[in-house]
């Protein structure tokens, strides 16, 4: 399974708020950390605001932050919201793709077993879970928030 780049920077962006203890950044300061392009990752920042998990403060001194404690905010949620419009083969969209052995076939009962048990392990998993779990993580991005 792959995780789109959308969902990917998603997951960077929390971590980068959450290592800042609630001071604002800009997505233009986390863009420049990752070396990702800016109309991408407001595209990712207006995602996570609308669906909740960031504040939005406009303005000269404005920026984000996340609008939940990292405690609060469960890994396989937020992925299973991100990748609900990815499939792990054509057979498994809504509409059963242009797949001839699909009739058939056992492939994707398989295939969708192992994903329910990936997401039953990120289930398991907060975001304060992710920046404890290895060691130097939340100093690394602290360190890379004040680069900024």
């Amino acid at each position: 399974m792959q995780l789109t780049r959308f969902t990917d920077y998603a997951l960077r962006v929390i971590m980068h708020l959450a290592a800042s203890n609630g001071a604002l950044m800009s997505t233009r300061e986390i863009a420049a950390i990752h070396n990702a392009k800016y109309n991408h990752l407001a595209k990712v920042t207006q995602w996570l605001a609308a669906e909740g998990y960031l504040e939005t403060v406009r303005g000269r001194a404005g920026g984000i932050a996340l609008s939940r404690k990292p405690e609060d905010i469960c890994i396989g949620t937020l992925v299973r919201q991100l990748e609900s419009q990815s499939v792990l083969v054509e057979c498994m969209r809504e509409d059963g793709g242009e797949c001839r052995l699909a009739p058939a076939c056992g492939l994707a009962v398989i295939l969708k077993e192992a994903e329910e048990s990936f997401f039953q392990t990120l289930d398991k998993m907060t975001l304060a879970d992710v920046l404890s779990r290895q060691r130097g993580l939340f100093d690394l991005l602290i360190n890379m928030n004040s680069e900024k």
